[in-house]
């Protein structure tokens, strides 16, 4: 049964990179005179984060589970694909809430995956781990609203919504991906304390 779902997810991941790689070409060809540099730029970010994965496991060796690929491109097809370069983010009110959720969680499940890889995740350890997934997921949420603040400043943008919002949608993101990081990081200190 493990194999098997193993081999459908390599499946639906190969779909994912083609999709990808599919979109940004066509995109790119369909859209290029009308689009903006920002808009672009997004689209050429595809290729190197759908290589993420590939690139650690050929530089460091370490293969990430095929699971963790599929909700990473699940997380690039409605973050990036979806909310950024279709707008998405513009036209329902709560998808920006929700992949901000979603970031949360990943960055919990990344991680953990560090725990586990330098033997953190046992009981005696419970309270630390629980600490650095929170403390994890809370600096990937500054660092990707960083990164929206750059973008702002370099392309003349507003991706945080400043304009409208001020500084609320910037805090409302951090929250929600906290969010996100707490309930995986109690789902985690569960799994954690259930180890003794």
């Amino acid at each position: 049964m493990k194999i098997e779902l193993k081999k459908i997810l390599q499946v639906f991941n190969s779909l994912l990179y083609v999709f990808f790689i599919c979109f940004m070409v066509y995109m790119l060809i369909t859209s290029y005179s009308t689009m903006k540099l920002s808009q672009i730029l997004q689209l050429l970010c595809i290729f190197p984060l759908i290589m993420v994965p590939y690139v650690l496991d050929k530089i460091k060796g370490y293969q990430i589970d095929e699971k963790l690929i599929f909700f990473y491109y699940l997380f690039l097809l409605f973050a990036l694909v979806m909310g950024s370069i279709l707008k998405v983010f513009y036209q329902i009110w709560w998808f920006d809430l929700f992949t901000h959720f979603l970031s949360g969680i990943l960055t919990s499940v990344f991680a953990y995956i560090i725990l586990e890889k330098y033997q953190l995740t046992s009981y005696q350890y419970r309270f630390f781990a629980l600490l650095f997934i929170l403390a994890f997921t809370v600096f990937v949420a500054g660092c990707w609203e960083y990164f929206e603040f750059t973008c702002d400043k370099l392309f003349s943008s507003d991706v945080q919504w400043v304009a409208k919002t001020g500084v609320d949608d910037t805090m409302t993101d951090m929250l929600i991906a906290t969010l996100g990081g707490i309930l995986s990081s109690i789902y985690y200190y569960i799994q954690i304390r259930n180890k003794k």
